[in-house]
C-alpha cells in the first residue's frame, strides 16, 4: 500500500521531471505554471511549460517542482501518466485541468491568467504587487525568490489594478472551479497596503455580489487598528506570514521582516486578530524545514492553542534565493514532524474551516491538510 503522505513529501523535497509526451496539453488542456509569486522549482525552465500541480490517486494534490536530477519522473504510458522512481512504477498521476478563465481577458484587454492564477484545484491566487522592498537592501528572507522569479519569467503583470482583480475573481468564481482566494502583495513600504487591499476587496464584492469573500489575505503583518479594518474589507480570514517560530532563527533567516516586525509583535497581532476574526479564521504561514523540529512544534502548539490555523509550507531551495543549492530535510523528517503537528492541532480542536477558506485541494506545497485528512478532517 502506498504511503501518499510520504510520497508527497518525497516529491516536494526531491522534485520531479517529465518526459516530452507526458507534457502534451500542458498550457492548453492542463493548468501550467505561471509564477504568480515564487518559483518553487529546483531549477528555472523559462522556455518549457510545466504543470502547476497534479493529483495522486487518493486525491492528494502535489505542487510540481522541477528537478531534472530527481529519481522521480512522469512518463506517458498507454495514454496514462505514470509516476516512476527511476525505472520502477509507483502509481498513476493526473495533471489538473486548465480553467476556462485562463483564456479570457479583462475589459482593459489584459490576460486574466496574468492577474490571478488557480492554485491546486480551487484556490484563486493573487499577488497584487510582485515586489518586496527588502530585496533593495539585500535583507530579503533567505528562502525567498519573489523578485528573481518575476524577472526570470515575466509571466504575470507585476502590479494589478483593483477592478481587474475583481473581474478575474468573478470570472473564476462563475466558472465554478475556484472556491476561495489567497492574496498577498510582497512587502509594502508605502504604508498604503490597507487602502490597496480594501479597494481590491470592494471590487471583488462588487463583481461577485458576495458580502464576504471566502479565503484569506496575507498582507505585510497587520497590526493594531489595521486588523479591524482588514476585517471590515469583507475578507473571511486574515493570514500572517510569520515564516519561522524560533525568534533567533527568525532574525537570521528573515533580516528585513524581523527588523520591522518582531516575534513578539507577531504574537500580539495574531492574538488580536483571533479576537476580531474568531477562532479558525486566522492563519499563520510557516516555512517548514528551516528550524529544528522542536521549535517548529512549539510554534504549532502555541498557535493552535490560540485557535489559529497553520499553513506550514515544505521548504526546498529555490533558484534565485539566498539558500539556492542547499539541501532540505529528508522526506521522512517532514512526515514524522507533520504527523506530530497534526496530533497537536487535533488535540486543540482548532476550527478547520472545511473547504471554505484553505483546503487540501489547493494545498499542493504543504502537508498538514493531508495529515489531518488521515484523521478524517478536511
Amino acid at each position: 500500500m502506498i504511503d501518499y503522505l510520504l510520497l508527497k513529501a518525497l516529491l516536494l523535497t526531491e522534485g520531479v521531471y517529465s518526459d516530452k509526451k507526458s507534457l502534451e496539453g500542458v498550457g492548453t488542456k492542463y493548468k501550467e505554471q505561471n509564477h504568480g509569486l515564487f518559483g518553487w522549482d529546483f531549477e528555472n525552465h523559462k522556455e518549457i511549460k510545466l504543470p502547476d500541480d497534479f493529483y495522486l490517486p487518493d486525491g492528494t494534490v502535489v505542487q510540481y517542482r522541477l528537478n531534472s536530477s530527481s529519481q522521480y519522473n512522469v512518463k506517458k504510458v498507454d495514454e496514462k501518466l505514470i509516476l516512476y522512481k527511476n525505472e520502477d512504477s509507483i502509481c498513476e498521476v493526473r495533471w489538473i485541468d486548465r480553467p476556462e478563465y485562463y483564456n479570457k481577458k479583462t475589459t482593459t484587454g489584459k490576460e486574466m491568467v496574468k492577474i490571478g492564477q488557480l492554485g491546486g484545484e480551487d484556490c484563486l491566487f493573487f499577488c497584487f504587487q510582485n515586489y518586496c522592498s527588502n530585496f533593495k537592501n539585500n535583507k530579503q528572507c533567505s528562502f525567498c525568490n519573489l523578485v528573481p522569479t518575476s524577472k526570470t519569467y515575466n509571466s504575470v503583470i507585476r502590479k494589478k489594478e483593483a477592478r481587474e482583480i475583481g473581474e478575474v475573481t468573478a470570472a473564476a468564481f462563475d466558472e465554478g472551479q475556484a472556491k476561495h482566494i489567497n492574496m498577498t502583495g510582497g512587502c509594502y513600504i508605502s504604508g498604503k497596503e490597507l487602502e490597496v487591499v480594501s479597494n481590491i476587496l470592494s471590487e471583488m464584492r462588487r463583481h461577485t455580489g458576495l458580502e464576504k469573500i471566502p479565503g484569506l489575505v496575507a498582507p505585510a503583518p497587520a497590526k493594531g487598528n489595521n486588523i479591524q479594518e482588514y476585517y471590515d474589507t469583507g475578507i473571511e480570514t486574515l493570514s500572517f506570514n510569520m515564516e519561522i517560530w524560533d525568534p533567533g532563527y527568525y532574525k537570521a533567516i528573515c533580516p528585513g521582516k524581523s527588523s520591522s516586525t518582531s516575534h513578539e509583535e507577531f504574537i500580539k497581532s495574531i492574538k488580536e486578530a483571533v479576537e476580531i476574526f474568531g477562532e479558525g479564521k486566522v492563519y499563520v504561514a510557516m516555512v517548514m524545514g528551516l528550524e529544528p523540529k522542536e521549535t517548529f512544534l512549539e510554534g504549532i502548539d502555541f498557535l493552535s492553542n490560540l485557535g489559529v490555523n497553520i499553513i506550514p509550507f515544505v521548504w526546498a531551495p529555490n533558484p534565485g534565493s539566498k539558500l539556492e543549492g542547499h539541501r532540505a530535510p529528508y522526506a521522512n523528517w517532514y512526515k514524522e514532524t507533520i504527523l506530530e503537528a497534526s496530533d497537536i492541532v487535533y488535540e486543540h480542536k482548532v476550527p478547520w474551516g472545511g473547504l471554505e477558506n484553505h483546503c487540501y485541494k489547493c494545498d499542493g506545497n504543504s502537508l498538514l491538510h493531508d495529515a489531518l485528512r488521515l484523521k478524517g478532517i478536511e
